[in-house]
């Protein structure tokens, strides 16, 4: 029931359409968990290792979403402070991150006759943010999408045009997104290995530490930008219906 069950159907859809490999899904699971383990601000529940092999043999909680595809429970916060850049000139700092590209879309395709539930407003609001940095996908420094199931990252990865539709597993296997891979992904663990208390907050405020180069043991090599993501709800029979796309930089 709810959304692991949602998640299930987009999962074997993907499966039916392209083929899906689950202990790339694992690898994903394990590099979260590696950064979670250098967040000193993680759940302690979730700060402990893991292996691909762990992945595949935790439970089955709606079948094929295992428990180490999920979310944990967990309480917390996230915040950030905001204010104009005349603003954070007067108060005398020096770390400041911008945002350059933001894109929202909310019901895509609503009232369509959408026949792969594997879509979503990604491909759309996607291009717009990075349109909007001036950016291509090539040029993104580190990747903090929502995250509350690992498949959502993969549909990520073809939406956003880091590959093509059906090449999610590939891609996965040929890149290493570890905090000093050529891809960094959720460094600071993501909503899966880090706590969802916060849900999207978590992500953007990691992507923020980032880019101030105060993320200690897990600071990215490249802090030119970042590129945060968020999803929400899911309607039936359909992929989730908000889809949000933003582009951060160091000024």
């Amino acid at each position: 029931m709810g959304p692991p069950g949602a998640f299930g159907l987009l999962s074997r859809r993907y499966e039916a359409q392209y083929g899906l490999d689950y202990r790339m899904l694992g690898k994903l699971a394990v590099t979260q968990r590696n950064h979670a383990l250098l967040n000193e601000n993680a759940c302690e529940k979730l700060r402990v290792p893991i292996t691909i092999d762990d992945y595949m043999n935790s439970r089955m909680i709606a079948d094929p979403i295992r428990l180490l595809d999920c979310v944990m429970r967990a309480d917390g916060a996230a915040g950030l402070m905001m204010m104009s850049r005349k603003r954070a000139k007067q108060k005398g700092l020096s770390k400041t991150v911008i945002p350059i590209g933001y894109a929202e879309l909310t019901n895509f395709k609503g009232g369509e006759n959408l026949v792969d539930v594997t879509k979503s407003g990604h491909e759309i609001c996607g291009k717009k943010a990075l349109d909007a940095a001036g950016l291509t996908i090539k040029d993104i420094a580190s990747f903090h999408p929502y995250d509350d199931f690992i498949i959502a990252i993969l549909l990520q990865f073809e939406a956003f045009g880091f590959c093509k539709a059906g090449a999610g597993v590939q891609f996965i296997r040929d890149h290493d997104f570890s905090y000093n891979g050529d891809l960094p992904l959720n460094t600071g663990g993501g909503q899966i290995s880090a706590g969802q208390a916060a849900c999207s907050s978590h992500n953007l405020v990691e992507a923020v530490r980032q880019l101030q180069g105060e993320a200690g043991k897990r600071q990215v090599k490249d802090t030119s930008n970042a590129l945060v993501t968020g999803i929400g709800w899911i309607n039936y029979g359909r992929n989730w219906g908000s889809s949000a796309a933003l582009v951060l930089v160091p000024e």
